[in-house]
């Protein structure tokens, strides 16, 4: 399947508040069909709008984990959502994977 089918899923998905299905689905992606960086994006910035931190912090991770390419733009945006919320713990896993993702986390 192509990854664009993936991310329409797995926007649907969020947009159901269904995080964990999300994050499965972005997980299968993953596997069997490479993301873009701007389909990545893209469901950052759906998880930051929707107030799906957690879920984008799991997202971003996946993302790092399998060595996928991020806009830097988009996950400072997940970042800057999270300090902004007061998220701590989801401020802290999103700046591991930025890290790991080798992406600077921008001061506030």
């Amino acid at each position: 399947p192509e990854p664009r089918l993936y991310l329409q899923l797995a926007q649907a998905c969020l947009r159901d508040r269904q995080g964990k299905r999300a994050t499965e689905v972005f997980k299968l992606m993953l596997e069997q069909a490479a993301p873009t960086a701007a389909m990545i994006g893209s469901l950052l910035g759906t998880c930051a709008k929707l107030n799906m931190l957690s879920t984008g912090a799991e997202l971003l991770a996946a993302a790092a984990d399998a060595s996928m390419r991020v806009d830097a733009r988009d996950a400072q945006g997940l970042h800057e959502a999270a300090v902004r919320k007061k998220k701590e713990a989801c401020a802290d896993e999103i700046a591991l994977a930025m890290a790991k993702l080798g992406i600077l986390v921008a001061s506030a």
